[in-house]
């Protein structure tokens, strides 16, 4: 039977290359200032960081990498996962919209077919599977065999948003508001999705709802809304990744989801459930 100190030694060992990997680019991010340097090739690669770290971790300790969920699961996990993130847009947004008129009306040169389905795959590819695979395909199941699942939910946030930091501190990831302000309010957004992330990847037992999630929640946030929203200053503050609205619309289904745990399967190893 697989230890408990076997497990914490894999984590352990992945959270190690990750940081060290990703370190490399963020130095040359952070040198330039600027997310987009190279093209965006080096922020493609920090996005493939988490997955080489797993895959290496995994070959190490497992022999394998056929535990990351890469069957698709069911259409309902992969559908909800994809809608949930536009809900919580239409809401936030919304809300900041009717209370403040900054509703644009500015929709993406492209046809929307064609925005959602390659906008949805040019995010998964540019970087979107190489987080995921690390962290819901290794990270969160491998957690989850030791600890509660509310304690994989944010542990995991946390790790995950202190990952994006050196891009917010030295770099223009999220640029346009104070530290003091992005730097929390980023970190309870992702400790939120990262709670809806986690319950979809052990509820469905497969990787790719997550992706979907992920994805969706970058084409539509950063391609789609925000350009609906006119900047007067203060957007940044209510809508967004660090936006207060956008933060509470995914707390409300991290809570929903969280409240949904005992649907979860126990992975744990010699520890009850709670």
């Amino acid at each position: 039977m697989e230890s408990v100190g076997k497990i914490k030694k894999a984590i352990i060992t992945f959270l190690v290359l990750n940081f060290g990997l990703s370190s490399i680019f963020y130095f040359f991010i952070g040198s330039a200032g600027d997310v987009n340097v190279a093209g965006g090739l080096y922020i493609i690669f920090l996005m493939y960081c988490p997955a080489a770290a797993a895959i290496i971790t995994s070959l190490i300790f497992y022999k394998s990498i056929r535990d990351f969920g890469w069957k698709p699961g069911k259409v309902k996990y992969l559908a909800m996962a994809y809608a949930l993130p536009i809900i919580c847009a239409i809401v936030a947004y919304g809300l900041f919209w009717i209370t403040t008129g900054t509703f644009t009306g500015k929709l993406p040169p492209q046809n929307m077919i064609y925005f959602i389905l390659m906008g949805t795959l040019t995010s998964i590819i540019g970087g979107v599977l190489g987080e995921e695979i690390g962290w819901r395909g290794f990270l969160v199941p491998q957690m989850s065999k030791i600890t509660s699942f509310s304690k994989v939910a944010i542990l995991t946030g946390i790790i995950w948003a202190i990952w994006h930091f050196p891009l917010m501190i030295f770099a223009n990831y999220n640029a346009g508001i104070p530290l003091w302000y992005s730097l929390p309010m980023f970190t309870v957004a992702v400790i939120g999705l990262s709670t809806i992330l986690a319950w979809f990847r052990l509820r469905s037992g497969s990787i790719w709802p997550s992706i979907l999630l992920h994805a969706s929640s970058n084409l539509y946030v950063q391609n789609l809304f925000d350009p609906l929203t006119m900047e007067t200053g203060v957007a940044r503050y209510f809508v967004g990744e660090t936006g207060i609205l956008f933060a509470g619309c995914l707390l409300v289904f991290a809570y929903i989801t969280w409240k949904m745990r005992d649907k979860l399967p126990d992975n744990r190893i010699n520890v009850n459930q709670n």
